[in-house]
């Protein structure tokens, strides 16, 4: 966290910019003006030469005869990656230079000075430019992100993997005003996955699965390599990729088993889209469910969704499970506490209702319909509302239509019918707010678009009583 400096220490965000200019600068064979005038006009040529180095660096590595696969493969791009060398620049600057630009400091303090909280180093390294860039990046200023956009070339540039990863979403994407280059994306997406970058190895496969038409071949034995490169790094994402791959049978013969194997490898680090395809897939797959309940439970901070899901299929028989409350009641639990909503909202009902073996509870019902409100989930603030209504639960929600419409109309922002026309209901016999029958008419107008049958009969009598009013 930047420190609270007094107001006259402060500099300027352009200042800020400007420092870091003198710092980036010293690397390129352009030497910036002594004078100030005519600065912005420097900086766009020295981005522009930037910009043209780069684009003849990745032309020279992704033209090739015939295609451009041949080279990005057969050629190691390792090789041809500017190597991290220690410049020994270094810059130590009062911390109150920063000015009003909200950046994390921690990582660039000087812990060899004095008053390390109010003094930081600026170190020539692609770390240090990509850490830069990626806080510029979500600057609400154009030139802030025009910077960032420059920082990440460089980091990249330089050799730093995360970068070279962050270039190919970038041109992958349009993202950060870099155009859409398949080509571009790929090279960069293959310099990190070079260097043991899992999410790249990953984006690689995603390219020779799909292929494009601007040079990059589709190669399913490809596509198998990286992601087998990435799932032996134990990441989830790729083991349910191989997963897929073994199931489907992409680059390898198809192998429910193996399949299954990675599946299992993948949804036992929290991976959900491996659990719902053990679960829901048609593949005849045998599951395990007992290992997986134990899995998930054994990190439900990482998995409430899973753990939700799995509480449901117990809950409700399905995919062969036999019944068992006790084991859905603490899934749900499990998956409540991790703060997911919906299962918060479930385990409310719960004890609103004494199901899944619980004995009725209003006290710990309205706490979790509470949390769960509390997320945003539209039921749980409706049947809170319900207990404000009718005071049932006595001091842990006391009486009031006033908190009552407060909780119904924050569900019927959220463009939810029900509760639209019970926001309606509230306006038009002034339940916890002033009556205002032509607002009532708007939200029964919306929720009777909806086909909230009770909302159109409501109407249709505020019409015959707003008749007979005027006649």
């Amino acid at each position: 966290m930047r420190p609270i400096l007094p107001a006259a220490r402060r500099r300027s965000t352009r200042w800020f910019v400007q420092t870091i200019d003198k710092v980036v600068l010293t690397l390129s064979p352009i030497s910036p003006p002594k004078s100030t005038k005519g600065r912005s006009k420097f900086f766009r040529l020295r981005r522009n030469k930037q910009n043209e180095d780069e684009t003849t660096a990745l032309k020279d590595s992704t033209e090739t005869t015939p295609g451009f696969e041949s080279r990005a493969h057969s050629t190691s791009l390792k090789d041809n990656t500017p190597t991290r060398t220690n410049t020994g620049l270094d810059s130590t600057l009062d911390c109150s230079d920063l000015g009003d630009l909200d950046i994390d400091l921690k990582p660039f303090y000087d812990h060899r000075s004095e008053d390390p909280s109010h003094r930081i180093v600026f170190i020539a390294g692609p770390e240090h430019f990509y850490y830069l860039a990626l806080q510029l990046e979500t600057s609400p200023r154009l030139e802030y992100q025009l910077y960032g956009k420059d920082l990440f070339i460089r980091s990249a540039g330089l050799g730093y993997a995360p970068a070279q990863f962050k270039l190919g979403i970038c041109y992958e994407l349009g993202l950060t005003h870099f155009p859409m280059d398949p080509s571009h994306s790929f090279v960069w997406y293959k310099r990190a996955a070079m260097q043991g970058h899992a999410d790249a190895e990953l984006a690689v496969s995603g390219w020779y699965l799909t292929g494009h038409p601007q040079g990059l071949i589709q190669s399913e034995p490809l596509a198998y390599e990286w992601a087998s490169k990435a799932a032996r790094r134990g990441w989830s994402k790729a083991e349910y990729t191989l997963g897929h791959y073994h199931e489907v049978g992409i680059g390898v013969p198809q192998d429910l088993q193996l399949a299954k194997q990675w599946y299992l490898k993948a949804a036992a680090r929290g991976n959900e889209r491996a659990l719902l395809r053990l679960l829901v897939g048609h593949v005849g797959l045998e599951v395990d469910y007992a290992h997986l309940k134990d899995a998930l439970l054994a990190q439900n901070e990482n998995n409430p969704y899973l753990i939700h899901q799995l509480a449901q299929f117990h809950e409700l028989r399905e995919y062969g499970l036999v019944p068992d409350e006790d084991a859905a009641f603490e899934l749900y639990a499990a998956s409540a506490q991790a703060n997911y909503a919906p299962a918060q909202y479930k385990l409310g009902a719960c004890y609103e209702f004494g199901i899944l073996g619980c004995a009725p509870d209003p006290v710990q019902a309205v706490h979790w319909y509470g949390q769960g409100a509390e997320n945003g989930h539209v039921e749980a603030l409706l049947a809170l509302a319900g207990f404000y209504l009718d005071g049932s639960a006595g001091a842990a929600a006391e009486q009031s239509d006033e908190e009552a419409f407060r909780l119904v109309k924050a569900a019927a922002l959220r463009g939810v019918p029900k509760a639209e026309y019970i926001t309606g209901f509230f306006l038009e016999y002034a339940l916890g707010v002033e009556k205002n029958p032509r607002e009532a008419k708007q939200w029964y107008h919306l929720a009777c678009a909806k086909g909230v049958d009770s909302a159109e009969r409501r109407l249709r009598d505020l019409e015959r009583a707003t008749a007979a009013t005027t006649a």
